[in-house]
C-alpha cells in the first residue's frame, strides 16, 4: 500500500512541481511515508493530488496548464473535422436524413498554421523545464512503428492523387471513397492518442517523451491535410498543377522528422 501511494504522490509530484523540485520534495516525502499506512497517509497528508497542488506555486503551474493546452489544441484540433465528419457520414449512411457535421474543413484549416508550433513549443519548453530520466522504453517502438505506417499512408495516397494513377487504388480498394475516409481517420486517431501520450509523459517522466509528442502531431497534420485534398481538391489539370501539394508534403514531414529527432537530446 505504501508503494501505491509513493507512486501516484510521485506523479501528482511530476504533473505540479518542477522536476527539480519535485525530486526534493518526493525525497522528503520518503521519510514521511516510510512505515505508515495508507489510510494513516491520506488521513494526514490528504489523497497525493491534494499534498502535491499544495506546494505548487501558481504562477508557475499556470503556466504549465498553458502550455499543455497549447499542445493539446496543436495535436487535437486537426483531427476534429475528419473524426466528426467520418461519424456524421457513418450515421448519414445509416439512413439518418441528414449529416450532424459538416465546417467545410474549416477547422482541419488550423493544423497548418499550428503545426510550426506544435514543433517548436515542446522544444523549447521541455528543454528548460523538463526533467532527463531513463532512456525510452524499446516498448515505444511500436507506437512509433503505427505512426510511421499512418504517414506512409500518406506518402502513398499523394503519390496516387498527383501521379493521376486512380488505376492502383481502384485496384486496392473498390470502395475507394469510403474506404481512404475510414483509414485516414484511423490514423489520425492513433496518431492523436500517440501524441498526447508523449505529452504527458514529457511531464511525468522523461522529457524525451517530446519526440513522440511530435512524431504524433505530424501524423495527425498530415493524415488531415490528406483528407482535405479528398474533401477539396480541384484537379484543373493545369502543368505543374501537383507542385505545392509536393512541397508542402516535403515541408511536414521534414520538420517532423527533424522535430523527432532533435527531442531525443
Amino acid at each position: 500500500m505504501r508503494r501505491d501511494y509513493l507512486s501516484r504522490l510521485s506523479r501528482a509530484a511530476r504533473w505540479y512541481l518542477p522536476p527539480a523540485e519535485a525530486a526534493e520534495v518526493l525525497e522528503d516525502y520518503r521519510e514521511i511515508v516510510a512505515g505508515r499506512s495508507e489510510e494513516e497517509l491520506r488521513r494526514d497528508l490528504g489523497t497525493p493530488r491534494a499534498a502535491m497542488k499544495q506546494l505548487a506555486q501558481p504562477k508557475a503551474y499556470r503556466r504549465w496548464l498553458a502550455v499543455f493546452f497549447v499542445l493539446s489544441a496543436c495535436v487535437l484540433l486537426p483531427a476534429v473535422d475528419p473524426i466528426l465528419e467520418g461519424l456524421s457520414l457513418t450515421v448519414w449512411l445509416s439512413g439518418i436524413s441528414h449529416m450532424f457535421w459538416n465546417s467545410n474543413g474549416s477547422i482541419a484549416r488550423l493544423s497548418m498554421p499550428l503545426f510550426p508550433l506544435g514543433i517548436a513549443l515542446p522544444l523549447v519548453w521541455f528543454q528548460r523545464n523538463g526533467g532527463k530520466g531513463r532512456t525510452l522504453s524499446k516498448r515505444t517502438l511500436p507506437i512509433f512503428s503505427f505512426v510511421l505506417l499512418g504517414i506512409a499512408w500518406v506518402w502513398f495516397l499523394f503519390w496516387v492523387i498527383l501521379a493521376e494513377r486512380f488505376d492502383v487504388i481502384d485496384f486496392l480498394f473498390p470502395d475507394m471513397v469510403w474506404t481512404v475516409r475510414l483509414i485516414t481517420c484511423l490514423n489520425i486517431l492513433i496518431a492523436g492518442a500517440a501524441g498526447m501520450t508523449g505529452l504527458i509523459k514529457s511531464r511525468l517522466e522523461d522529457r524525451r517523451w517530446r519526440a513522440m509528442y511530435i512524431w504524433g502531431l505530424t501524423g495527425v497534420v498530415l493524415n488531415t491535410y490528406l483528407w482535405q485534398i479528398f474533401t477539396s481538391m480541384n484537379l484543373d489539370g493545369s502543368h505543374g498543377w501537383q507542385g505545392p501539394y509536393w512541397i508542402r508534403l516535403v515541408f511536414i514531414t521534414l520538420v517532423g522528422l527533424l522535430g523527432t529527432g532533435l527531442s531525443l537530446r
